[in-house]
């Protein structure tokens, strides 16, 4: 099963037909929500926490 996802999957990843869903906070304030939202499911993808430009 997990061979036909990837068999299915990788050669639409470089198009950008099928993505990844992230979700961005900006600034150290908000360290604690994005700690807290992990094991809540707040995002079903990655949060990165951006603390500088």
């Amino acid at each position: 099963m997990q061979e036909e996802r990837e068999d299915f999957l990788v050669p639409h990843l470089p198009s950008g037909r099928i993505g990844t869903d992230t979700t961005v906070l900006q600034g150290i304030e908000h360290t604690v929500e994005a700690f807290l939202g992990m094991p809540g499911g707040d995002n079903p993808g990655k949060m990165p926490l951006r603390l500088a430009d």
